[in-house]
């Protein structure tokens, strides 16, 4: 979850993806990143868009299927940790959220915002 802090005239901007994710994405799924995300991850890294910090909220232990999600529990395991190794390559800081109720992860990150601001 990619965070913009104190960049916007409107304040505190949370995001839950970002061009990042849809980099580590392209990966996990054996494409090379187009030259438009290539170009787009470049100049969020040099313009430092997002704050450096990045919550990092982890599974749930388990994946429910739909038509939609197909991905099985052991491969939505291997995408979160090439998802994890993306984010740090390109210099991010992970702040782990870890597996819990939705609740406690919530305040959680209100927590840390909190203390950043």
């Amino acid at each position: 979850m990619a965070s913009r802090i104190g960049s916007s005239r409107l304040g505190l901007q949370v995001f839950d993806r970002s061009p990042v994710c849809t980099l580590a994405l392209s990966l996990y799924l054996g494409y090379p990143p187009s030259a438009v995300l290539t170009e787009e991850i470049d100049r969020i890294t040099r313009e430092r868009v997002y704050d450096r910090r990045v919550f990092f909220v982890r599974n749930i232990g388990f994946i429910e299927p739909t038509a939609a999600r197909k991905i099985t529990f052991v491969d939505a395991l291997k995408f979160e940790r090439l998802h994890e190794e993306v984010y740090l390559a390109l210099g991010y800081e992970l702040v782990d959220i870890p597996r819990g109720e939705v609740a406690d992860r919530a305040n959680m990150i209100e927590t840390y915002i909190a203390v950043w601001r």
